[in-house]
């Protein structure tokens, strides 16, 4: 946790011994006095006495209710100094309950008498309590983001920063998130983090990030080049969440056939992050049809998509079992700054706040602040998502947007005519005719050989006739995949299993094209 500052008592001592041995040397004719409290904050050292002085330390617990003589709470393992201020266990007297200590009124006394801003109290096991003093707030200024250099851990992505400094790394692969905050909350600030950690994996092609924003595209069309797929609108992000369902079970079939147990990012199968921001417009506020829609999709895809490497991460303001009937199958739940204790309890479960999730008590002054809590590890951890600005948003795109297809034209078409039809007294129609034959079969309609002689259909009861293939000749239109006829436009059907066929006759329309002949 830190520096351990107690047994403080074992300091005083040790101080006390320097002075006599001071009194006894003679070369010294002055004793020098030790501060044992030298390495202690100023906003500290209240506490530092009380705590490690065992009158006033039993003064306090009488005095707040909390113990009594010869049945006093104890402290264990010492106190810490942390880049917060002092965290410290103490074992709580038989016959309390945890509310006895983690109560507004109790907590609210404990930082009176010690004479600190705050103090959190929380369950640290059965029968012990947690109690940490907090004089310094390491996350009030807002933390700008730390790119690493070296490539990207796909499951420990830098997004912010942990109270006592520490870097806080996401888990993204293999992961499905929750994110919870009021309005203002600093959402936005944990979602633009998780995309910029992952930004070389995004120009490798190791991620592809699919974004729904409800909220009319506002928040995240700056970073559009970015994202594979991204839609707005109700319809859209139901088709793109259907397309991810279709997906996963193709590459789940592909990666079963071919007996892979791990999955591992490729450019050929990259990580799809799917990001939904305000889920509750389609989990609550859309048509009864699109909420089961949504809801059915959704739970597949965190059913299923882990193993195969598809995470979901999915943004919510009012957490309540209508905006996130999922909840449960999100193994990293993140919550922001929330209004009501029954929306901790939503996010991170009951007696959450209890057991150190004090999301209601986050200022609203610091946005991205919050208490993250992760499967398979005890506790919660309170940090601070890194600050996106738009100038880094821009940067991360001109950065990190995959390469797109080049649709510009290849070369100079300005004297092209899109209504010139080349024709046989045309010199350019004849130079075109003559350099593009191809033949078709006359059952079928299947391209019996290519401009290269090559033999194409392989039905050796078919009879070929060759047609000339410019844009219109003798009466047949050929548009580079089928022949149609000049009249109706019908496509030339095959007729086989006994269909009867006239030579090169429409079989819609019946009419002969005109001045039709082979070739």
């Amino acid at each position: 946790m830190g520096t351990t500052i107690v047994s403080l008592s074992t300091v005083i001592a040790a101080g006390l011994m320097l002075w006599w041995r001071h009194l006894d040397n003679p070369a010294r004719t002055r004793a020098v006095a030790v501060d044992p409290f030298a390495s202690v904050p100023a906003d500290l050292r209240p506490a530092a006495v009380i705590l490690t002085e065992g009158k006033h330390l039993e003064m306090m617990w009488a005095a707040l209710g909390l113990g009594s003589a010869g049945n006093w709470p104890t402290i264990i393992g010492g106190v810490d100094l942390t880049p917060t201020g002092a965290v410290l266990d103490v074992q709580i007297v038989g016959g309390q309950k945890l509310t006895d200590w983690t109560n507004e009124d109790t907590a609210d006394a404990l930082a009176q008498y010690l004479a600190v801003p705050k103090v959190l109290v929380s369950q640290a096991g059965p029968g012990f309590v947690r109690l940490e003093l907090w004089c310094f707030d390491t996350l009030a200024e807002p933390v700008a983001s730390v790119q690493e250099a070296t490539g990207v851990d796909l499951e420990a992505v830098p997004v912010g920063r942990h109270e006592d400094g520490r870097l806080w790394l996401l888990r993204i692969l293999g992961a499905h998130i929750l994110l919870a905050g009021a309005t203002g909350s600093g959402k936005g600030s944990v979602l633009w983090s998780i995309i910029a950690g992952l930004g070389r994996a995004i120009k490798a092609g190791y991620v592809d990030v699919w974004v729904a924003d409800p909220k009319g595209g506002m928040e995240f069309s700056r970073g559009e080049d970015l994202f594979t797929r991204f839609e707005w609108e109700s319809s859209g992000i139901l088709a793109m969440l259907s397309d991810a369902v279709a997906q996963m079970r193709e590459r789940t079939a592909k990666l079963k056939a071919a007996r892979v147990r791990v999955f591992e990012p490729s450019p050929a199968d990259p990580l799809v992050l799917i990001i939904i921001d305000e889920a509750a417009a389609l989990s609550s506020y859309a048509s009864r049809e699109e909420q089961e829609k949504f809801r059915q999709l959704s739970g597949l895809l965190q059913t299923q998509g882990r193993a195969v490497g598809y995470s979901v991460v999915s943004a919510v303001q009012d957490p309540s079992k209508d905006t996130m009937p999922n909840r449960q199958l999100f193994t990293v739940r993140i919550g922001l700054r929330l209004d009501e204790p029954t929306q901790i309890a939503m996010v991170h479960g009951e007696s959450a706040k209890d057991r150190g999730a004090r999301c209601t008590e986050i200022p609203a002054d610091t946005p991205g602040v919050g208490y993250v809590a992760e499967d398979g590890r005890a506790g919660f951890s309170r940090v601070r998502a890194f600050w996106v600005a738009n100038d880094d948003i821009d940067a991360m795109v001109a950065a990190y947007a995959p390469e797109k297809p080049d649709y510009t034209p290849q070369a100079d078409y300005t004297d092209f005519d899109p209504d010139y039809i080349p024709g046989e007294d045309d010199e350019q129609g004849r130079a075109a005719t003559e350099s593009h034959v191809v033949t078709y079969c006359d059952t079928c309609g299947d391209i019996l050989t290519d401009a290269d002689g090559e033999s194409i259909c392989f039905d050796s009861t078919n009879q070929a006739v060759s047609f000339l293939s410019a844009d219109r000749v003798s009466g047949w239109v050929y548009d580079g995949d089928t022949v149609r006829c000049d009249i109706c436009l019908a496509t030339q059907q095959c007729q086989r299993d006994g269909h009867q066929f006239t030579e090169l006759e429409c079989t819609v329309c019946g009419i002969f094209p005109a001045d039709h002949k082979e070739y």
